[in-house]
């Protein structure tokens, strides 16, 4: 499949998703799992979503940024928590019109704004934004680069970047980078480490943390609690989806503990 098709269908999918996931037995599955029922399509817990308002230091008056925010998790809870104004931006609308709704209830003060736009082309102005997040989204991204140069266009000087991503460890056999690119999630292969891609365009490291014990954790979570609700699951999404999304959860488990694949937090600054 060609790759613009392939992102087509990608967000087909998650416009699906998203509709399923209000459901009460996805809900369910995502309290128990993560911590919270947004209709999340990271793998941010509530514990992860907590330190990330810690490591960009959010405050009442801040303005963050969710790229891919989808229904709005986690940026929406962390501006709720903090106090401070959030803009989501995704594709999706399915979405998006969920994470406006909830926002209503959840915005502690804060403003939210929601945006359909590309992660490569963030319609605002230079430096509009104090803090800047997005959770296991450039693994989905065919352009990375594109996005990350977005996103430090938008971002001031003195702000951060935070973000999760799931990416193919180093020093890979060919066999186990085919396995890793089968396992991972659409556009899992990045043009070089993620270190390396961040100073390419425009980003000072500051902080890097390994979360992949964390993810098996997780993955192994979800199997379980797949399996307990199965009958219902099936009801909603049907067996073939079901399976689907067993066989998905089974890959990406594998591929972590196998140490294919790994996921990892960075936090950046600009540089100026």
């Amino acid at each position: 499949m060609h790759p613009r098709e392939a992102e087509r269908a990608q967000r087909e999918r998650m416009a699906v998703f998203y509709e399923r996931a209000r459901s009460p037995v996805m809900q369910d599955i995502e309290r128990r799992v993560c911590g919270c029922d947004y209709g999340a399509s990271s793998w941010t817990t509530r514990a992860e979503a907590d330190a990330l308002s810690e490591l960009l230091g959010l405050k009442p008056g801040d303005h963050l940024l969710d790229v891919g925010a989808g229904s709005g998790w986690p940026g929406l809870y962390m501006a709720s928590q903090r106090g401070c104004d959030v803009t989501l931006v995704d594709l999706p609308l399915a979405g998006l019109r969920i994470a406006s709704r909830r926002s209503l209830l959840e915005c502690n003060g804060g403003r939210c704004l929601v945006t359909v736009a590309d992660a490569a082309q963030l319609p605002f102005g230079l430096a509009t934004f104090d803090a800047l997040s997005h959770s296991d989204l450039l693994c989905c991204l065919r352009d990375k680069q594109a996005a990350l140069a977005s996103c430090r266009q938008v971002l001031r000087v003195s702000g951060r970047m935070a973000l999760t991503v799931i990416s193919l460890a180093s020093g890979l056999t060919a066999l186990q980078k085919a396995r890793a690119i089968e396992a991972g999630p659409l556009f899992v292969e990045a043009p070089t480490a993620y270190p390396e891609l961040l100073r390419e365009t425009g980003w000072r490291v500051i902080e890097v943390q390994d979360l992949s014990a964390e993810s098996i954790a997780l993955c192994g979570q979800f199997i379980a609690s797949d399996n307990e609700r199965r009958e219902e699951l099936i009801g909603l999404l049907g067996q073939s989806d079901f399976d689907d999304r067993q066989s998905l959860w089974h890959a990406r488990l594998s591929g972590l503990r196998e140490g294919l694949l790994r996921r990892q937090l960075f936090v950046a600054t600009p540089v100026g």
